[in-house]
């Protein structure tokens, strides 16, 4: 998560990096808004890489990505309320929603999922916790043997 929109040119150029050493590929197109965080002529140019923009307040024409922005919302939050932690763990959240949406199949892809798709292997579900619990911290001071000797 960015904590500021200056960290978008570099994670932008990190993003790049990633994709061409892990993936032995390269990115060929990228489209943002207009927003001036995004301007990087000379790195786009300097790899080939087609930067389409958006016209001025019209997010219809990133109908995909508000869909696709929209349904990681909508799976983050059900677990939010659900658990009724604090909102400012909403980064938490969303990477866990992100983290199962690359898990489940989806027949947009033939019924594949996309970390399937990405790293050409079926996704590990043993690592799969529960994303909030109730638990507790161990007080060490007994005061009454009948007392809890931890907290919620």
């Amino acid at each position: 998560m960015l904590k500021s929109k200056s960290e978008v040119k570099i994670q932008v150029q990190n993003i790049v990096a990633l994709v061409e050493n892990q993936f032995e590929t390269t990115v060929k197109c990228i489209r943002f808004d207009n927003g001036p965080k995004f301007s990087q002529k000379d790195f786009f140019s300097s790899k080939g890489i087609i930067h389409q923009t958006s016209r001025v307040y019209t997010p219809q024409q990133n109908g995909r990505v508000e869909h696709k922005q929209q349904h990681i919302l909508n799976v983050a939050t059900t677990p939010m309320f659900q658990s009724k932690i604090p909102t400012n763990l909403w980064c938490y959240a969303i990477k866990h929603a992100v983290f199962l949406i690359n898990r489940v199949p989806s027949p947009v892809i033939s019924n594949k999922t996309p970390f399937d798709l990405l790293y050409k292997e079926q996704p590990i579900f043993s690592s799969l916790r529960i994303f909030s619990c109730l638990c507790f911290a161990s007080t060490n001071i007994p005061h009454h043997k009948f007392e809890a000797l931890s907290r919620k």
